[in-house]
């Protein structure tokens, strides 16, 4: 069973932490839905959320961060500044950006393109800003299936699958963060 984390608890944090550092998949509340994350280094922990989700690897998967700096070793040296341009909207953005050589095939799916989103969620920055490092944001849901909204439900679904589940709410949007790619400005996925 996975262990819930209340990140008021800083011993109960302390342990995440490590945890994730280490290794750990994990279930947070993100502007619409629950997410699954990970160390975004960690191919094993990519692996194993792929398998959990069964979403097939072509596909890719979005990296949140609560700072501009830690994705900027992600993103094309050519093209990091129009992405912080970019990075004023209000709207939770996803921005599929011109991927560095830096990024594992497994969250890129083997493109050369990444989806990285800048996280104005409370629970999400905090998780990125403790670990200090960017992490996987893919839909806590089986592939095709509804996304996880609340947190009973994401323990219901995912507590034998996941290391950890981190109580709090998902934001006021509705629907999951719009997609848009950075170079054409093509939205790809409508948000809300």
């Amino acid at each position: 069973m996975s262990e819930i984390i209340n990140l008021k608890n800083n011993d109960e944090l302390n342990v995440f932490i490590e945890a994730a550092k280490a290794g750990a998949v994990f279930a947070y509340p993100t502007e619409a839905v629950y997410g699954l994350g990970c160390n975004i280094n960690n191919k094993d922990s990519i692996k194993k959320i792929l398998k959990i989700k069964k979403r097939d690897v072509s596909k890719g998967l979005i990296i949140i961060s609560d700072n501009l700096e830690k994705v900027r070793e992600l993103i094309d040296d050519n093209y990091f500044k129009l992405f912080v341009e970019n990075n004023s909207d209000a709207i939770p953005t996803t921005w599929l950006c011109p991927a560095s050589n830096n990024i594992l095939d497994e969250i890129t799916g083997g493109n050369k393109k990444v989806g990285i989103r800048i996280t104005k969620h409370e629970v999400s920055r905090i998780l990125c800003k403790c670990l200090e490092f960017p992490i996987i944001s893919t839909s806590a849901n089986i592939s095709g299936q509804k996304p996880i909204t609340n947190f009973s439900d994401c323990v219901s679904v995912f507590g034998e699958k996941v290391d950890y589940i981190i109580e709090g709410n998902i934001g006021e949007n509705k629907k999951p963060s719009r997609i848009v790619d950075l170079l054409s400005k093509e939205i790809l996925r409508e948000g809300g």
